[in-house]
């Protein structure tokens, strides 16, 4: 369902017209409802739903690394699954893809010295990082000699950016036979605006929670079946704003 269909699907059910609540503030409000939806997923779900590779560079002695930002607007990181470094320019001999080596995440203040020992003297065969507010850091800091393009790799899950009335289905993210859950969160915003009594809008409420919590449900259980899968065997390309030095 494009977003367009959403907001009609929602007026049949909530019978609320246009000057009582517009296509313009309906959008608004799915926007809210989708992604109230995807950290409910995010948080439920172990699968990783829109499950990414990117790739930056990194610069030597420099151990912090900003996270893009998630914005109604940008893509950011939404779930940081794991963080991969080269430091050195190795790569496979059949693919040609970096060789990187998987670093582990710790607890800094379990650690028995101060981070900044670690970002001196941690083994390069043994990278090791944790993160902080939107930041990532990394022990080894890379030497002059050991930092590049694409040197860092991460894998997580990206946020979905807001939608318009002229998104494309394959923007959305969310399978297209779950977003008709997203009808009922809408229903709830369109009893508001037209102002329908608080008992109308509870049962509402209730119904988009169960909804909800059902394409959830159904979500999960693709999961229950033995299944064998390849992840990439390549890195997605993108831009060099995907990861911001500080």
């Amino acid at each position: 369902m494009l977003p367009s269909a959403i907001i009609l699907a929602m007026r049949r059910k909530a019978k609320v017209n246009t000057t009582q609540y517009s296509d313009a503030d309906a959008l608004i409000d799915l926007n809210i409802r989708k992604n109230e939806f995807w950290s409910a997923l995010m948080a439920t779900v172990q699968e990783p739903y829109d499950w990414q590779q990117w790739t930056a560079t990194s610069v030597s002695l420099q151990s912090e690394y900003t996270l893009v930002d998630v914005t109604t607007t940008t893509a950011g990181t939404k779930l940081l699954n794991s963080l991969s470094i080269a430091y050195d320019s190795e790569t496979y001999t059949d693919t040609g893809s970096i060789e990187y080596t998987k670093a582990r995440r710790v607890d800094p203040f379990s650690l028995p010295k101060d981070w900044d020992y670690y970002v001196e003297n941690q083994n390069i065969l043994d990278p090791i990082y944790y993160i902080a507010d939107n930041s990532v850091f990394i022990a080894p800091a890379p030497r002059s000699t050991e930092a590049g393009t694409n040197r860092i790799k991460l894998t997580g899950i990206r946020n979905i950016p807001d939608w318009t009335l002229s998104s494309i289905e394959t923007a959305m993210k969310i399978p297209v036979d779950q977003q008709e859950s997203l009808v009922y969160g809408l229903v709830v915003d369109g009893l508001y605006a037209k102002g329908s009594d608080d008992g109308t809008i509870n049962n509402a409420e209730a119904r988009w929670i169960r909804r909800k919590t059902e394409a959830i449900k159904t979500m999960e259980n693709r999961l229950e079946a033995t299944t064998f899968m390849l992840y990439p065997n390549q890195t997605a390309s993108y831009n060099s704003n995907d990861i911001i030095f500080s």
